[in-house]
């Protein structure tokens, strides 16, 4: 099949694009004019990059070119919670406006499937007795970045409802792994750790809340559930793509320093603590399971090592 990847250099694009390749799947990665791609450097050769910015309508279209699609995945986007209550307006601009744009694009030439990577985060606060969380679960989101995110569900829905663009609309839990940047609780304490043992920091690692539970994932199983999607979801339909247990974030970084090669001191930064940080986060899979099959296959344990490793030999 012939894919696009929007978002391609990030942290979970660029998995997409290595596991559409190992797949044996055509893949056009669009990046934005600058971009670092680095993360894309092992797959010169196999992949078609293009540049666009999802914000510039007469710059995405001609990223996208002439090229035809049988799947799009759209993972471009502001990702970051916490970036998002400074810079709310980028965050609508980027993650609903740069979706209506593309959404525009591909009712000017269809493609075969359309697949909009949204986040729980939609969700906001949710009570105890509704966890796990189900796609029935109204949406209440509690920042910029999931309000973004909720609007460009609504476009994607309106979408396939006006015009039979045929959108899937994921919403993928927590998720780490080998490859991703600073702004995630997971990837800032591996990063923390790794230059403390390379003697670059004081061996002090400042945190936040540790004690709010997440549901985490390993990307490299979430980038299997989105072909997967394009492959065998509805259009039309929502589907949450979660591991389904809950993992203290203590536990987690318990987890991290019990790998680490220096001692570290963990210091609570009030700084760190979000406006509005939901306790407990578990999500149902169920409805995406029955449909796909999908089940998270990697052990946390080693999603854990790859992640601390990739920050070791990236410092």
């Amino acid at each position: 099949m012939n894919c696009l990847v929007t978002g391609a250099a990030g942290f979970a694009g660029s998995h997409l694009v290595e596991y559409l390749v190992r797949e044996g799947h055509a893949v056009t990665g669009l990046v934005m004019p600058g971009e670092d791609t680095r993360r894309l450097n092992g797959l010169r050769g196999q992949i078609t990059i293009r540049q666009g910015d999802v914000t510039d309508r007469q710059g995405l279209a001609d990223g996208l070119g002439n090229g035809k699609f049988d799947y799009v995945f759209h993972l471009a986007a502001l990702a970051s919670v916490a970036s998002s209550f400074g810079a709310p307006s980028l965050a609508f601009r980027v993650n609903t406006q740069g979706t209506v744009n593309l959404l525009e694009a591909f009712r000017q030439k269809p493609c075969g499937r359309f697949v909009y990577i949204s986040s729980a985060d939609v969700y906001g606060q949710v009570p105890r007795s509704s966890i796990p969380i189900r796609e029935t679960e109204g949406v209440k989101p509690a920042s910029p970045y999931s309000a973004s995110k909720a609007a460009a569900e609504v476009a994607c829905l309106t979408y396939w409802r006006t015009f039979a663009l045929p959108v899937v609309v994921l919403r993928p839990f927590n998720h780490t792994g080998p490859r991703q940047g600073p702004g995630f609780a997971p990837s800032d304490f591996a990063g923390a750790i790794a230059r403390i043992e390379k003697g670059l920091e004081p061996p002090k690692l400042a945190v936040g809340n540790l004690e709010s539970y997440r549901d985490y994932s390993d990307v490299r199983d979430i980038v299997r559930a989105y072909l997967l999607a394009a492959q065998k979801c509805e259009p039309g339909e929502t589907y949450n793509v979660a591991s389904g247990r809950a993992i203290r974030i203590r536990e987690l970084l318990d987890a991290l320093l019990g790998r680490s090669r220096a001692a570290v001191t963990v210091v609570d930064d009030p700084s760190r603590q979000r406006p509005s940080d939901m306790p407990y986060v578990v999500g149902d899979n169920s409805k995406f399971s029955r449909r796909t099959g999908w089940q998270g296959e990697i052990p946390f344990e080693k999603t854990l090592t790859d992640l601390l490793e990739w920050w070791r030999s990236s410092v």
